[in-house]
């Protein structure tokens, strides 16, 4: 069967290839569960050996990976296992003196006062302990009263989900997202699992960075470096997935929050899409929001009276929800293969893709 496209999407996504914006680039676009476009195109990998991308390949999420790991807690609270303003210390002793105050919703709203990024990944290498470092850091800023997009808060997550679920984040994306929405190719690929391994030996994957840390072209190893310290498995980054799959995790997203509960209650999915309390702030639980003209999400889409949610991923990943228009737009690409991101760069490829999106769909 052929896949669906959209001319004006194709024509978008194309330009962006042979403008060098993305060397590989795969993008699904569906609206209340039906697909409209889906794509593959470039390359999967450029040095040290050129291989077309093909429509098998998985891409590393980076940070979108936060999305999943805000579904789990979403599930646990559902589930009566997880309160958003209970103190994280319940699950994290450590976190004592001006962190006893932090809770997991400050944690999802990267409202904790915790830095942006520290480079764990040396201390790590070293046999430094995550959640000794995460204790030791001190905050920036009160709990609560500023949002600053912080990899360590989503650590911290990491550890507050973990206990609470009582099991690996890994396994509780696997049986709390991946299972239930019949996600059979998006997992981490812990470098300790074995069968992780395994399927990882039978998978193709787009490239990322020649990683000077590692000394390789990364394929199917998470480029984040802390998340690799941390054996693949971070709250913040190590998902791999096709972009079929996170279009249908942000399908199960969208008719979550239109009232079908087979994911998440929506009431509890509209709590976790409404912007945080924290002054300033554009983000929501997990998700961020549209935040002024310069928004990746373009000039057409996300433009009605619910708005939309989405986030980013530092490879070159998107996924944006126009709550309106029922869609869900999924990109993701190896923007970062072989030297490195260039925000600017992948940006506009992003808004080129979401103003297609809307011109094909005469939207905005």
């Amino acid at each position: 069967m052929t896949a669906p496209r959209l001319p004006e999407v194709s024509g978008a996504l194309a330009a962006g290839q042979r403008e060098g914006l993305a060397p590989g680039i795969a993008a699904v676009v569906v609206r209340r569960g039906e697909v409209l476009h889906a794509e593959a195109l470039g390359q999967a990998r450029l040095v040290p050996t050129p291989r077309p991308l093909g429509d098998g390949d998985l891409f590393d999420l980076a940070s979108l990976t936060k999305l999943y790991t805000a579904t789990v807690a979403a599930r646990l609270v559902a589930a009566g296992r997880l309160e958003l303003d209970a103190p994280a210390s319940r699950w994290l002793p450590g976190f004592g003196g001006d962190k006893a105050a932090i809770t997991p919703r400050h944690l999802l709203a990267h409202a904790s006062g915790l830095p942006a990024w520290r480079p764990y990944w040396e201390a790590l290498q070293a046999g430094a302990n995550v959640e000794a470092l995460l204790a030791a850091e001190p905050l920036e800023a009160p709990p609560g009263a500023r949002a600053v997009y912080s990899d360590l808060g989503f650590l911290a997550l990491q550890l507050v989900l973990e206990r609470a679920g009582g099991a690996p984040l890994d396994r509780l994306v696997a049986d709390e997202v991946a299972a239930p929405l019949g996600l059979r190719d998006t997992s981490f690929l812990p470098a300790a699992d074995p069968a992780a391994q395994a399927r990882r030996a039978t998978r193709s994957f787009a490239a990322t960075r020649l990683a000077p840390s590692r000394g390789r072209v990364l394929e199917g190893e998470v480029d984040d470096d802390n998340a690799w310290a941390l054996g693949g498995v971070a709250g913040h980054a190590g998902l791999f997935a096709g972009a079929a799959e996170v279009a249908a995790f942000g399908e199960a997203w969208r008719a979550a929050l239109d009232g079908d509960g087979r994911l998440l209650p929506p009431e509890l999915a509209r709590v976790f899409a409404r912007r945080d309390a924290a002054p300033g702030s554009a983000r929501a639980l997990g998700w961020d929001t549209p935040s002024g003209p310069e928004t990746t999400l373009g000039r057409r889409l996300g433009r009605g009276p619910r708005g939309a949610v989405g986030h980013l991923g530092w490879t070159g990943t998107s996924l944006w929800l126009d709550l309106d228009a029922g869609l869900a737009c999924a990109l993701l690409t190896n923007h970062c293969h072989p030297g490195g991101a260039e925000r600017a760069r992948i940006h506009a490829l992003r808004r080129a893709f979401h103003d297609a999106v809307g011109a094909a769909l005469q939207l905005g």
